[in-house]
């Protein structure tokens, strides 16, 4: 396969991330917000554009106050992380650091200590310490109670529905970065695939997967690589285990990378042995026929219920009824691996009007007895007259 040059549409970081926090602002502005502060890794990456170590130990370590009064964020990266913030993005205006050493915030379990004055003074330099302000939604509760005592005239709030409105429509910058993450997913889905064989562990195929995303430029997967072999292949979905890949498996190689912050997502299956059966075939096509006609119902305007829908009918009419969804059948993409609008089914789900710079995912899957599983996934983004496939790795048993 003949894949896009990487290095065809660079990334403007800095455009990146004054966009996202355009965006930011004008919905702090319909709420009547006047700060909000960022503590998550997603949204830490959203609007600062910058990587932050990955994993628990780390997940409220780096924080962004975004003001109306200010054009970029007040960005306070953990200990030495301020070095590189300043190295990569000099543009920043106001790097303030968080201790690591002689507090109790970034330890496990986390407490308060001397942040909260560095916290504070910030809302005073913004002045927005009598004002509404909003936290982001996964902020450490004894953080956001310490906040509240130490600025009793100010009005806080939950900043996720700022967010996520925020984060819905992907700019032309971000566009840039998630096909990037597309390219370098497919490289590594499908060399996971050419590994897929009689006798080797899930856990091989998958280490696979994830040395090709590294090789070619990822930050990483967006978790362990999942590599779901045989019948009882729900047990994948916990991590790619020992279990030995055997003829006449089906396996799907499910997952995706980060570039830049934001992750692709798309999976493949395939079957180990030179006849699948009739029984296998037929359900494989099946599938692809479902996904190909969600694909072909997306543009401006379809509801994410109606996608489900679609799916769903054309799943049910080509397996003659034997296959049907569940209540999902995709999710939203971006620097979280699960955004909005999650596909589903209508009741199940909060429903979305799809729009032009929207990026999803659609994945029907079913499972075969005896067999496997079957789950046939790729990225979308919605353009203004339909859609652009984004992964186009070969559909194949």
């Amino acid at each position: 396969m003949n894949y896009p040059d990487l290095e065809a549409e660079r990334v403007d970081w800095k455009k990146l991330v004054e966009l996202n926090v355009a965006k930011v602002k004008d919905e702090m502005q319909t709420e009547g917000v006047k700060a909000l502060l960022a503590c998550t890794p997603d949204n830490w990456r959203y609007v600062t554009g910058l990587p932050v170590p990955t994993g628990l130990a780390y997940y409220s370590t780096n924080l962004a106050l975004v003001s109306d009064r200010r054009p970029l964020p007040i960005a306070f990266p953990l200990g030495d992380v301020s070095g590189y913030v300043q190295a990569v993005a000099p543009w920043f205006p106001d790097v303030r650091p968080l201790p690591f050493h002689g507090t109790r915030e970034p330890l496990q379990p986390l407490g308060v200590g001397s942040w909260m004055d560095i916290l504070v003074t910030a809302f005073k330099d913004v002045r927005a310490e009598a004002e509404k302000i909003a936290l982001d939604p996964a902020m450490p509760f004894c953080w956001k109670d310490e906040l509240t005592r130490r600025l009793p005239r100010a009005n806080i709030v939950d900043g996720g529905n700022i967010l996520r409105r925020a984060r819905l429509v992907k700019n032309e910058e971000e566009r840039k970065a998630i096909r990037k993450a597309c390219v370098i997913g497919e490289i590594g889905i499908q060399a996971g695939l050419r590994a897929v064989q009689a006798g080797k562990t899930e856990a091989e195929v998958a280490a696979v997967v994830e040395h090709e995303f590294r090789a070619h430029g990822a930050e990483g997967p967006f978790g362990m690589p999942f590599v779901i072999a045989g019948d009882y292949p729900s047990l994948g979905l916990l991590g790619p285990t020992n279990k030995v890949i055997r003829s006449g498996d089906l396996v799907r190689v499910d997952s995706g990378c980060s570039y830049g912050g934001y992750f692709s997502d798309f999976s493949r299956s395939v079957f180990v042995g030179s006849c699948p059966g009739v029984e296998v075939q037929s359900a494989y096509q099946a599938v692809h026929g479902a996904l190909t006609a969600g694909a072909g119902a997306a543009r401006p305007g379809v509801k994410n219920t109606e996608l489900h829908r679609i799916i769903n009918d054309a799943l049910k009419e080509l397996s003659k009824g034997r296959y049907e969804l569940g209540w999902f059948v995709g999710h939203g993409l971006g620097v979280g691996i699960h955004e909005d609008p999650m596909i589903g089914r209508e009741g199940m789900v909060e429903e979305f009007v799809m729009q032009a710079g929207m990026y999803f995912c659609l994945e029907p899957a079913i499972v075969v007895r005896g067999r496997g599983m079957i789950g046939l996934e790729d990225d979308y983004l919605i353009t203004d007259g339909g859609v652009e496939i984004l992964t186009h790795t070969e559909f194949c048993l």
